[in-house]
């Protein structure tokens, strides 16, 4: 269907769903939001399930796995788990658990299409996130700091119901840059100045942002390794191979930035020298990339359009009927891109960006979509798993805790129906998640969700 005829259609759908959703008058709470029917169970028993532990390891038909508290207690084969007193019992056959995702291109606001302001989605984002299975997320920069920071606390300490968060700077940017929440650099000083106050703030990465020169990439990067925390970065104005050289830690969007943003000058043969030696380069310095293979140029699911709030939606249309795809392969070649430099030894992380793009990108939706995408892309399905469990939780240093499935680990689970390691459509049925023991509906989180995006 041509582009204008598809929006018009996505336009006349839209302004007919959710009109009668109100305002969120409060934040998700933990204790409500919980399955009611297990809210106060001290053991929970998954029996008859396939387990999918995150590794890469292939999945185990028919077993049983224990949950006391906010921790794994026993894991096996079902009959031979022997269930506590008191447990609450759950007959799981035909569905699977996998690790609660990890991902680490996540925000907790919508932009809106013109790129200058956000609107903070503090209310509806850590109801999506836990609806699909996202338990663990890194910010990766923000507009809204302490609306991050207090929403972590919130729900660190259990008041609030969402995924654990780990916090990302606001963006370091420079003076073209047109958000109104861009730290925007002066100088040096200035950039160490507000480096170190959001380190003392319980930030524990930086996010460098298109617009910064190369002079105050350098010096960012240097205050972040004397500080001891690690520095990502959306390229434009530096290339990869120069960010690269100075030590940078992560690069998000995987090679979007170096063929469309910056000077690197890659070829459109994902095999042609400047690609292999820009990923030689990227292994060698161990600069861990992150995926966000999402397309925002395609329309919204009728379940996605509801999501957002009828004014965001307003605005999403007319955004989409101005916005245009690109005119060469660019995502075709990231992704070989991408399979190349993990075949050649490079570490993969993955995100979304849920946020993006004036109402293009859904947290959990696209959290889904992008993992879908992968397998697309020609990662396993088992491989790709990984990467969005246990490959992301050893980026932040917490995979002794969570990331993967086993006995100690937190009770960080998603249950799907069907099987992921073999159809990782199957990754969307989620029926149930537990973050730290606590389980939740997803159908209940996204029914409280319905029509709230972009209006907090």
């Amino acid at each position: 269907m041509h582009l204008k005829l598809r929006v018009a259609a996505l336009a006349l759908f839209l302004g007919t769903v959710a009109l009668g959703q109100g305002p969120p008058t409060r934040m998700p709470s933990a204790k409500n939001e919980a399955i009611p029917a297990l809210r106060d169970a001290s053991v929970v028993i998954l029996r008859h399930v396939r387990v999918i532990d995150g590794t890469g390891a292939p999945a185990k038909e028919d077993q049983a796995l224990v949950i006391r508290g906010d921790k794994i207690l026993a894991l096996g084969i079902d009959g031979e788990i022997k269930a506590p007193e008191n447990a609450r019992t759950l007959d799981l056959t035909g569905r699977s658990v996998v690790p609660g995702l990890v991902m680490l291109h996540e925000h907790l606001f919508l932009e809106e299409v013109s790129g200058d302001l956000t609107h903070p989605g503090h209310v509806s984002f850590p109801r999506l996130y836990l609806a699909h299975g996202v338990t663990t997320i890194r910010t990766a920069g923000t507009d809204f700091p302490y609306f991050d920071l207090n929403l972590k606390r919130r729900i660190g300490s259990g008041v609030v119901a969402g995924p654990e968060i780990h916090l990302t700077s606001p963006f370091f940017s420079g003076p073209e840059d047109p958000s109104l929440g861009a730290k925007i650099v002066r100088d040096a000083e200035d950039l160490r100045r507000a480096m170190r106050y959001w380190a003392a703030e319980g930030f524990t990465s930086f996010k460098a942002y298109q617009w910064i020169s190369k002079e105050a990439l350098a010096a960012l990067i240097e205050e972040a390794h004397r500080l001891k925390l690690p520095v990502t970065a959306h390229l434009r104005s530096v290339t990869c191979r120069e960010a690269a050289e100075m030590g940078i830690d992560n690069l998000e969007h995987g090679f979007g930035p170096c063929i469309n943003r910056t000077a690197d000058g890659l070829e459109p043969d994902p095999n042609g020298p400047r690609n292999q030696q820009l990923i030689r380069t990227l292994v060698e310095r161990k600069v861990v990339l992150t995926a966000t293979p999402v397309n925002i140029w395609q329309p919204l699911s009728r379940v996605a359009g509801e999501l957002l709030d009828p004014s965001a939606r307003d605005r999403y249309v007319r955004g989409l009927a101005a916005r245009k795809a690109p005119s060469v392969p660019a995502p075709k070649l990231g992704g070989q891109l991408l399979l190349a430099f993990a075949r050649a030894g490079g570490r993969i992380v993955l995100g979304a960006d849920p946020g993006c793009c004036g109402g293009a990108v859904i947290a959990g939706v696209a959290d889904h979509e992008a993992i879908r995408n992968m397998v697309a892309i020609g990662f396993q399905p088992l491989e790709t798993i990984r990467i969005a469990t246990l490959d992301g939780a050893a980026f932040l240093g917490i995979q002794e805790r969570t990331g993967s499935i086993g006995v100690g680990k937190e009770a960080d689970l998603l249950i799907v129906r069907g099987n992921p390691a073999e159809r990782i459509e199957d990754i969307d049925n989620v029926e149930m998640v537990f973050t730290n023991g606590i389980a939740y509906d997803p159908k209940t989180l996204i029914a409280r969700a319905k029509g709230q995006v972009g209006w907090e």
